[in-house]
């Protein structure tokens, strides 16, 4: 999951195998101790790392967590977007990574600073263009940072080669058939496809996993040969930013996503179903409702 991928693993790096000290972003402190408890200590636990636990002080015996101390030297500072503007002053890195990003991209009421996200990457400035910035968050809005981070970077691509015809292709919403004029859940579930927006040939699940095996990542404005290689410019920044959709969603079959889609469109709140699909299955952002 993203979590693991763009969260966890990039902290870890920093942390272990480069040895320096990490600020880690997150909207308030309360979450800090679930994610140090649920998504960070046990993969360093389960990992090479587990040696480098401190055993005293915060960070080995459970309790609030602040920053945490390792036995290799280095740090992991946690800090929020709540809170006044000073909680994130007076402590610096070459590295930050920040978790729910769309929820601190607000300059709160009585602030006299920017928004918690630049105030945080301000905690880099020191570093110039030696400084590393992760941020991961599900799709809110189409202003929020997010997504427009996203479009303002390489606009990258999870590409698929087709088992059929060999194609290069990224499946989308739109590619997940034979569900919509199903007259039940169970049908749905049992009907549905992913096709090859190229041959239009049904992917079985197998199929999908084979697909993602051999995935390549395609910035915005490439091209990519039948073998995998790319051509082309890149987009001129220093922004990588990538999304991967329901048809990368290894854990969840075709089928599922299908009864969910079946569920959402028969919703009593078709608006908060529409944008619950968007965001946690197609990695899309909710259009602004304007009037």
């Amino acid at each position: 999951g993203k979590t693991l991928s763009c969260f966890v693993v990039p902290m870890l790096y920093h942390l272990f195998e480069v040895g320096e000290t990490v600020i880690c972003g997150l909207p308030d402190m309360d979450m800090a101790g679930d994610k140090w408890r649920e998504d960070i200590l046990p993969v360093i636990e389960q990992s090479k790392y587990r040696n480098f636990m401190p055993t005293s002080g915060s960070g080995s015996r459970g309790g609030r967590v602040e920053a945490i101390r390792f036995l290799n030297g280095a740090t992991l500072k946690f800090m929020s977007g709540g809170g006044g503007d000073k909680s994130r002053a007076g402590f610096s890195s070459r590295v930050i990574v920040i978790t729910e990003t769309d929820g601190m991209d607000m300059a709160g009421s009585s602030s006299r600073e920017s928004d918690k996200i630049t105030q945080l990457e301000a905690r880099t400035r020191a570093y110039g263009s030696r400084k590393r910035i992760y941020l991961e968050c599900t799709v809110s809005t189409e202003q929020g940072r997010t997504w427009q981070e996203y479009l303002n970077g390489t606009r990258s691509q999870i590409v698929l080669s087709c088992p059929h015809c060999l194609g290069w292709v990224a499946p989308e919403r739109e590619h997940l058939k034979h569900w919509q004029e199903t007259t039940s859940q169970v049908q749905a579930r049992n009907l549905a496809r992913f096709v090859c927006p190229q041959c239009q040939q049904d992917w079985s699940d197998d199929d999908r996993q084979l697909a993602n095996a051999g995935a390549c990542l395609l910035h915005h404005g490439q091209d990519i040969a039948a073998d995998g290689t790319t051509s082309g410019t890149a987009p001129e920044t220093d922004t990588l930013g990538f999304r991967w959709s329901g048809v990368n969603n290894l854990f969840l079959t075709a089928a599922d996503m299908a009864a969910d889609e079946w569920r959402a469109s028969r919703a009593a709140d078709e608006e908060n179903a529409e944008r619950e699909m968007r965001q946690f299955v197609w990695c899309l952002p909710v259009a602004s409702s304007k009037s």
